[in-house]
């Protein structure tokens, strides 16, 4: 009977195992990526379509910009900061450095950091800002990642 139980309890363990969904890690990050990378476009090209999709409409997000009032919370006020900002920029150039991203086991959270540099016009004036640090997290939500949080800093010199 002992092992009649070990026998069913085993292959229960096994018939579970089996069921269980592998994540493809490796396509998983290359996705993030994908995304990642489009958070820099919506700034070269100030698409605020882009930016819709690939950010959450959650109301408790997070992001902090590189300026000390830039902290939002919620996807409206961030939106409607974000709509100001565009007319502000033109020709905006980012290159980006050390990016390293990460994509939990479970497939369905990632996190990432990287060093950009920006040359764009300010205002009708050329501004270089090198060494920004921004690092996020975002969830894979019906199939689409999206940030949730965002930390863009500007290095004390």
């Amino acid at each position: 009977m002992k092992n009649l139980f070990g026998w069913f309890f085993a292959a229960a363990f096994l018939g579970m195992s089996g069921c269980a969904q592998q994540v493809d890690l490796e396509a998983e990050k290359a996705k993030v990526k994908s995304v990642v990378d489009q958070f820099e476009q919506v700034w070269e090209t100030n698409d605020m379509e882009l930016f819709s999709r690939i950010m959450a409409h959650d109301s408790d997000m997070v992001v902090y910009g590189s300026d000390a009032p830039e902290h939002w919370v919620g996807w409206e006020p961030l939106k409607e900061s974000v709509e100001k900002m565009f007319p502000s920029f033109e020709n905006n150039r980012i290159t980006v450095k050390e990016q390293a991203i990460k994509v939990h086991p479970a497939g369905n959270v990632a996190w990432f950091s990287q060093v950009w540099d920006w040359d764009m016009v300010l205002e009708g004036k050329a501004v270089r800002s090198e060494g920004q640090r921004l690092t996020g997290v975002l969830e894979k939500r019906n199939d689409n990642w999206v940030f949730v949080q965002i930390h863009n800093s500007v290095p004390v010199r």
